[in-house]
This record gives structure tokens, sequence and C-alpha cells, in this order.
């Protein structure tokens, strides 16, 4: 394996475990989200409870203050970890980025590498006599697809 070849196999790995890292880091961000959203229902419930005209409604009051207090401080805590999570999962996304740009350079590296070896074959063949006949049956060319031709891409001139 050349040297391009084993940096873009080390580079496919690299960006496989910076997807999962990210994947992993916006799944701890729901959880918090999902927490969030539970101590904000438990709120909700616990005013509720204080609003309901009963009988023995006086007897709850102070325990509903100090349950209302602890979930408040809660929601803080876990709004705040949410947001230390956010800049977590963008940290991710562009160690993601930079490792999928990484990946697409060294794989184009490699197609240039198998580009001039064939190349270099086709040369060696031509110098060693093979002729215009030898070289049509050597060379592999790609089918053309709009992608790849010059014209698709911009770079090719019209041939007048």
């Amino acid at each position: 394996m050349t040297d391009a070849r084993a940096r873009h196999a080390s580079l496919v790995r690299i960006h496989a475990l910076q997807e999962t890292k990210r994947k992993l880091e916006e799944w701890k961000l729901a959880d918090f989200a999902r927490r969030t959203r539970a101590v904000a229902q438990a709120q909700e419930e616990t005013i509720a409870a204080l609003n309901a005209d009963t009988p023995l409604k006086g007897l709850f009051v102070e325990s509903g203050a100090k349950r209302l207090e602890s979930l408040a401080r809660q929601r803080r805590q876990l709004e705040a970890a949410s947001e230390r999570q956010e800049e977590a999962v963008r940290v991710e996304a562009r160690r993601e980025k930079a490792a999928g740009i990484l990946k697409a350079e060294a794989a184009r590296q490699v197609e240039d590498e198998r580009r001039r070896k064939e190349d270099l074959d086709i040369l060696e063949a031509f110098l060693a006599g093979g002729g215009e006949a030898q070289i049509g049956s050597l060379r592999k060319e790609a089918p053309i697809t709009q992608a790849s031709s010059p014209q698709a891409s911009g770079k090719g001139g019209s041939v007048a």
C-alpha cells in the first residue's frame, strides 16, 4: 500500500471516529433538553397543585415553595450544561468537517497517484516499441460523467 493510500485509509477511519463523536455529543445535548423539559413540567405541576383550591392547601405551601426553588435551581443548572454541550457539539462538528476535508484531499492524492502510474505504464509501453495499438489497450479510461467532463467543470476550452 502506498503512502497516499495508507494516509487515505487512516483519514477515513479518523473521519468516521469524528462523526461518531459528534453524534455522541448531540445525543448528550438531546438528553439535557429532555431533562430540562421534565423539570419545566414538574414546575408547572407544582404550581398547579399550589393554585388548586383544596381545604388542606395551607399545609403544603411551604413544601411547594421549597420544591419550586429546587426545580428552578435544577433548571438553571441544566440550561447552563446545555449551553456548554452546544459548544461541545459545535467543536466536534468542526473537527468532523476538517477530517472530511483531509479525507477528500487524500482521496484526490490517491487518484492522482493512480493516474500518474497509469500514464507511466502507457509511456513505458510506447517506449518499449509497443506502438499505438498497445497503448489503446493499456489505457483504462473512466467513463466521462458530467462532473468529470471539462465542460461541466468550466475548465475545458472549446475546440474551434
